[in-house]
């Protein structure tokens, strides 16, 4: 069993999630708010940033909800991946808002 920290709609979540199973179907069975969509790799909402951890994504996933760049860059489907340690997850959407937050800053 893991420990995942998930950042999600202004919020923190912490839940467990087994080896075998996915970050969003763990976090949804514990009524977690996880942006969701097809939950096939198809679409890009359940995508994340890892910000910490490690943990196999599947191959097999549209290219357009989740880049070869984006993958090497530490962003992952939710829904096609696999803990095998500890994971620290932020939404694409909340990894965006700190970046823009980020970003206005820089300007001040």
């Amino acid at each position: 069993m893991y420990k995942v920290n998930l950042k999600a709609r202004n919020q923190s979540f912490e839940y467990i999630c087994r080896p075998d199973q996915t970050p969003l179907r763990a976090a949804r069975d514990e009524f977690i708010p996880f942006p969701t969509g097809c939950q096939r790799g198809g679409c890009d909402m359940c995508k994340v940033k890892v910000v910490n951890g490690e943990y196999d994504q599947e191959l097999v996933r549209s290219l357009e909800a989740l880049s070869e760049e984006e993958l090497v860059n530490g962003f992952a489907l939710a829904c096609c991946m696999t803990p095998k340690s500890d994971l620290e997850i932020i939404t694409i959407e909340d990894h965006d808002k700190q970046l823009q937050k980020a970003n206005m800053e820089e300007v001040k």
